[in-house]
């Protein structure tokens, strides 16, 4: 049958009841039955299945029937619950009503949504709620209960409001006020239970009435009280203790205040103290200037640990000495929070070898320090762990961020090792660094640079070199080998990105910009060579262009050479042969590109052997073109001259006669052949950089070491 649409117009209804307790659990639909052109269908009878849903999309039906009803002018008329009982929703959830018309397997859409009217059914029963059974009585916006228990996930209430949620909390209390209304308040005006009751059951009760009382299993506090930024607990009595604490078997009250302990702002009144650190029999309890106390050896601090014997003083024990801490944890540990230095040492003998000596006279393990520095985490990275002056000048200084820094450079006879860091020179003169090597073995490196990352995705730099003193000079590099001065590699193996083994650039706003400029003079002298193929991607300059190849007469001796033909146009040349037919003709096929590329063709024709009036019958057309006027079976050798018109030969036409740039005016490509000097020439250079020149500075020779030096 055609296509079904089902038109709603009017919402789905209750059929009216004359009591709540009589509701119908009947709905009245109405709707218009359209076909696919959007008109009512004609009238006559037609199954319609509703379903009802709890999504508005997809899901399973909670309730489905199917009616056949009467259309009328393409109008019909439902009573949903007629055929089945709608008892089985409850209508306290959205619903979405589906139809389908003559057994259709897909529903029309979208949805239709429930009302509220529906919802009124659910409503009956909220009713008898509120009128309730007698026991809740209303006043205003209040609502009471004056006898019997209430029980909250319990069917039988043993006190008036008894909660039972199993494994999950009974009742959440929250309030936002800032003042003094509490978000719970209990009250007892007498006996001796509290105004609050928690733990576990059966129970003893306090003697003296309590207003909070909690009381917890084995294994649980009876009360816990924590505060972000205030006091925990404060506890006030106007005539009795504040706090009473009492243990049958453990500390009646345990504080652990992180690191202050306990604060009394009055009297301290104890049958007993205990003070376990420095305990020792015989020793007295003392107090330093900021009131703390410890445990202190009696008799004004004397022992017989200590012996002195003239100017000298020792302990033979394995005790500590503590200046200014009370726990040292060294043989000398030595504590100051004043301007002054924690320790100062100083010798005026001339003669001695060191002032301070500093040894260890056993074999250390593996990553243990003679000596230890520590400062900080935060300490800033200018701060110094070692100054050394002389003369009170810093001469070198080892900073807070591990740099070390030297007034007057450094100088290393051996290996230097930078390891995950940086090594900075600065230095005011001809050379801010130098290294040199004797060793002149094959494949010795005096700098050797290398970042063995292979895991890296970006393009790191082993070395960078910068010099720019000023717009247009400073050398970023320059390097001198006796047989070769800059060698480029790049043997990346695998990987799909190109490989350069050297790259250059040159940028400039104006003048003479050349990302690579090089000569050679003397003996066979190539300013480039090139060992595979070369591409240009711009104009090719030059004085002459030719080819140069192994002779083929002699090519272990001599070599052949010819010119490059020249033109004043981007000419391209082609030529062959061709046979004519028996009419005397013939036709040359060209490449399908030729056309393409060429234009403006001239033609040239030879007879090879004989004599023929031949000529062109038919111009370039097609990539091909005809010859006539020659005898059977005569060879022609033909050319054809074209002129490029590609894109790129259009845009870059050859200016035959050009204007020198004002910068090459009076200058000559070959000086010599018009009798002018060398420095005319248009390529001449002078030399720059000429403090790059120089050699090593002078070393002075290291001191022969000696063994016994110092001692």
């Amino acid at each position: 049958m055609k296509r079904m649409l089902l038109i709603c117009a009017l919402a789905l209804l209750l059929v009216p009841c004359l009591a709540q307790a009589d509701i119908a659990e009947i709905m009245s639909y109405q709707g218009v039955l359209r076909d696919g052109s959007g008109n009512p269908v004609p009238d006559g009878s037609y199954d319609v299945t509703f379903r009802i849903y709890d999504v508005e999309t997809a899901g399973t039906a909670l309730w489905t029937e199917t009616q056949t009803l009467t259309a009328t002018g393409g109008i019909i008329n439902a009573h949903l619950g007629s055929v089945t009982d709608l008892t089985t929703l409850g209508f306290d959830v959205p619903y979405w009503l589906g139809i389908s018309v003559e057994g259709g397997a897909e529903e029309l859409v979208p949805r239709t949504a429930f009302t509220t009217v529906p919802y009124a059914a659910h409503a009956g029963f909220a009713d008898t709620c509120l009128e309730g059974d007698g026991d809740w009585q209303y006043d205003g916006d209040n609502i009471y209960h004056d006898v019997g228990n209430v029980g909250i996930g319990t069917v039988t209430p043993a006190v008036k409001l008894d909660v039972a949620a199993g494994d999950a909390r009974c009742a959440r209390f929250e309030n936002d006020s800032g003042g003094n209304r509490f978000t719970v308040m209990a009250v007892n005006n007498g006996g001796n239970t509290g105004g609050f009751f928690s733990g576990i059951e059966p129970a003893w009760y306090p003697a003296v009435p309590t207003a909070v009382y909690g009381k917890a299993g084995l294994g649980s506090r009876g009360a816990h009280f924590a505060s972000e930024d205030n006091d925990a607990l404060f506890a006030y009595s106007a005539d009795a203790r504040a706090v009473w604490g009492c243990s049958a078997t453990d500390y009646a009250g345990y504080f652990d205040g992180g690191g202050l302990g306990v604060y009394i702002d009055d009297q301290l009144e104890t049958n007993a103290l205990k003070m376990s650190p420095g305990a020792a029999s015989g020793h007295v309890l003392t107090s330093d200037a900021s009131g703390v106390g410890t445990w202190q050896p009696g008799g004004g601090g004397s022992d017989g640990d200590w012996t002195i014997a003239g100017s000298d003083m020792y302990s033979g024990v394995s005790g500590r000495v503590g200046i200014g801490t009370t726990l040292p944890t060294a043989k000398l540990e030595v504590h100051n929070v004043t301007a002054d230095e924690a320790l100062e040492v100083k010798h005026g003998g001339a003669t001695a070898s060191r002032v301070v000596n500093i040894e260890r006279t056993s074999l250390p393990n593996s990553l243990n320090d003679l000596l230890q520095l520590k400062v900080l985490p935060d300490s800033p990275a200018d701060c110094q762990f070692i100054e050394a002056e002389r003369g009170g000048v810093p001469v070198f200084q080892v900073m807070g961020d591990g740099r070390v820094v030297g007034a007057g450079g450094a100088y290393f006879t051996d290996d230097l090792e930078v390891h995950n860091g940086q090594l900075l020179v600065d230095y005011h003169g001809d050379h801010v660094a130098e290294i040199s090597t004797a060793y002149v073995a094959g494949g010795a490196h005096v700098l050797h640079v290398e970042c063995p990352d292979v895991s890296a995705t970006s393009d790191g730099i082993a070395v960078y070199g910068k010099y720019e003193q000023a717009t247009d000079y400073g050398i970023g590099g320059k390097f001198e080998g006796g047989y070769m001065g800059l060698w480029g590699v790049s043997d990346g193996s695998g990987g799909t990105l190109e490989h350069i083994g050297v790259r250059a650039r040159a940028t400039g706003s104006s003048g003479y910009n050349y990302g690579i400029l090089a000569s050679a003079s003397y003996g066979i002298a190539y300013a480039g060579y090139f060992m595979g193929n070369v591409n240009v991607d711009g104009t090719l300059t030059a004085d002459s262009k030719n080819f140069k190849i192994d002779h083929p007469l002699d090519p272990a001796n001599k070599y052949l050479l010819h010119n490059c033909v020249e033109s004043d146009e981007m000419t391209n040349v082609y030529s062959g042969n061709v046979t004519l037919d028996a009419g005397g003709e013939a036709r040359v096929e060209l490449p399908d590109w030729f056309e393409a590329l060429n234009g403006d063709f001239r033609y040239q024709l030879t007879c090879v052997g004989a004599f023929a009036p031949v000529y062109v019958a038919e111009k370039i057309s097609g990539n091909r073109f005809g010859i006539a006027g020659g005898e059977s079976g005569m060879v022609i050798s033909w050319q054809v001259t074209g002129i490029r018109h590609d894109p790129y030969s259009l845009e870059n036409r050859l200016a035959v006669e050009q204007d020198k740039p004002p910068q090459e005016v009076g200058k000559y490509r070959h000086p010599e052949l018009y009798g002018m000097p060398e420095t005319a020439g248009v390529s001449f250079r002078e030399e720059r950089g000429v403090a790059a020149e120089g050699g090593l500075t002078e070393r002075r020779p290291p001191e022969a070491f000696d063994p016994n030096d110092g001692e």
